[in-house]
């Protein structure tokens, strides 16, 4: 099956919580989520673990679950206090990090391959 971004955000996108509440604060990181962002990563990597061997759609949704985390950072780095809407990430956000995930390591050439051949 040829991998579709737009439908790899989409699912992705499903499986984080609608919204986030989020408080600036001084440090770093600068702000606090609830439920906390990394917490929320870290559970669907969990719940989307395989039971057995990796098979290819495994990376894509650990990669795009991982993307999904840091465009919605960069987005609760920028805001005020109060509820912050997962549907703030765009397509375009997402895909840049995809983008820049998938150029980080030349391991990820053929990825990287399917990923831009991809519509």
């Amino acid at each position: 099956m040829a991998l579709d971004k737009i439908e790899l955000f989409e699912r992705t996108r499903d499986r984080w919580p609608v919204y986030v509440h989020i408080r600036p604060k001084d440090g770093v990181p600068c702000f606090e989520t609830n439920p906390s962002l990394l917490d929320v990563y870290r559970k669907i990597e969990a719940d989307c673990e395989p039971t057995e061997a990796l098979i290819p759609e495994d990376e894509w949704t650990n990669l795009a679950n991982w993307s999904f985390h840091q465009a919605l950072w960069s987005i609760a780095e920028r805001s005020e206090e109060g509820l912050l809407s997962c549907d703030q990430v765009t397509f375009q956000m997402f895909d840049h990090c995809m983008k820049r995930n998938l150029s980080a390591d030349d391991c990820w050439i053929a990825e990287r391959g399917e990923y831009e051949a991809s519509p």
